[in-house]
């Protein structure tokens, strides 16, 4: 008897006894479900979380000054070194370095005919745009002339334009008074930031970082951060540009340094893969059970048939081909109750993604694992009952009522 003959065989007989087929599988199906659904959930909240705690830029690394302690101990006079446009054109040409941003902050009331609400501002360069990856989606972009000429320009992000104007209203060239001195606005982008992170529920603004040094008595370049032409060497890339403006700056009592949320995301990660994992294995509990099930289901289904298999030992059926018969039919059942759990799996995530904010994603590694993993527990607990059925004696099983 081929394999092929098997496993109609074991199509015909799981059809034969259809509630008793599907309450066997019912352990399997929940069990290949649970965990797929589980571990979906895992990732797609794992790469949410992670994007929206670590990934303002996959690529770009803050540098921030770090002043080295004093001998006896004392208070430390805090003195940060003033950052210029040379120290900018140094990072530029460290290896490794694609651009360099150099912003500082501001706040400010933005008022537009009967609306008013306080913004933080961003003070940005040209290359601002294109390192971060923003968005235009309306005017255009800061540019060099409007920095040096400190141009009276603004920029609004997408929810600055629902909270001040209406959907089909005239954004672009629209004077409006940012603590109480007029502004145009040029363009209208989409934020990199987070919707759970942003200080202000009206919004955020980008303006030339020159202007915003004129506006606040605060340094035209407050912030500066590197983005790394190859994201996997974003630290030493980072580590490197410190390196380098330290000593182009001749510090001697402290070093810039380079906050590094390699280190924290990597963590983030295993936590997360660890409670994914263990809320699975708990999940999978249930597939230990259904193959208890199984086992027991088949070893019912050998006392059943046991003039049948005597019959086909009387015919020349070996040891060997009995026990893959009932093998080929316990593997079968279960891999039937995984393909069914992997597609209550796919409904349940489909269901989360629609009403909940994680998008649940089944990478095929799992799908692959999860049905495997069925199988391989209908060969574990089919074991013993295809074992029993292969060594009946033929005499004995032709005799059983």
């Amino acid at each position: 008897m081929s394999i092929w003959e098997s496993f109609k065989i074991a199509l015909s007989s799981i059809w034969n006894h259809k509630i008793r087929s599907v309450l066997t599988m019912l352990g399997i199906i929940i069990g290949v479900a649970a965990v797929i659904t589980i571990v979906a959930i895992g990732q797609g909240a794992q790469t949410q979380l992670t994007d929206e705690l670590f990934s303002t830029d996959k690529n770009a690394i803050e540098l921030f000054y770090e002043q080295n302690p004093t001998e006896d101990g004392s208070e430390m006079i805090w003195m940060e070194p003033e950052l210029t446009h040379e120290d900018v054109e140094t990072l530029a040409k460290v290896p490794g370095v694609k651009a360099v941003l150099a912003t500082n902050q501001g706040w400010g009331a933005l008022a537009y005919n009967d609306k008013q609400g306080e913004m933080e501002i961003t003070g940005v360069g040209a290359e601002y745009f294109a390192a971060r990856n923003i968005k235009i989606l309306e005017g255009r972009p800061i540019n060099v002339r409007d920095n040096d000429g400190m141009n009276r320009i603004i920029m609004i992000d997408t929810v600055a334009r629902k909270k001040f104007f209406k959907e089909n209203e005239k954004v672009i060239g629209e004077i409006v008074d940012l603590n109480d001195n007029p502004y145009k606005i040029v363009g209208v982008y989409e934020s990199p930031t987070p919707e759970q992170f942003r200080h202000s529920e009206f919004g955020e603004m980008l303006m030339p970082r020159a202007l915003i040094s004129l506006m606040f008595g605060n340094r035209e370049i407050e912030r500066l951060a590197i983005i790394a032409s190859n994201p996997d060497k974003i630290s030493e890339t980072g580590r490197l540009a410190a390196d380098t403006l330290t000593k182009s700056k001749k510090l001697e009592d402290g070093k810039y340094n380079i906050f590094d949320y390699s280190q924290f995301e990597g963590e983030f990660n295993q936590f997360i893969l660890i409670i994914t994992l263990f809320i699975g294995s708990v999940a999978g509990i249930s597939l230990l059970v259904g193959g208890i099930g199984v086992m027991n289901i088949m070893l019912v289904s050998v006392t059943e048939r046991t003039r049948e298999i005597g019959l086909r030992k009387a015919l020349g059926a070996t040891r060997g081909k009995i026990l893959l018969q009932f093998l080929i039919e316990s593997v079968t059942l279960t891999s039937l109750g995984g393909l069914i759990g992997l597609g209550l799996a796919i409904l349940g995530t489909l269901v989360i993604s629609h009403f909940s904010p994680i998008t649940a994603t089944i990478s095929p590694l799992v799908v692959v694992i999860g049905i495997s993993f069925s199988a391989f527990i209908g060969i574990v607990f089919g074991i013993l009952p295809a074992n029993k059925a292969s060594k009946l004696s033929p005499i004995d099983a032709l005799r059983y009522e």
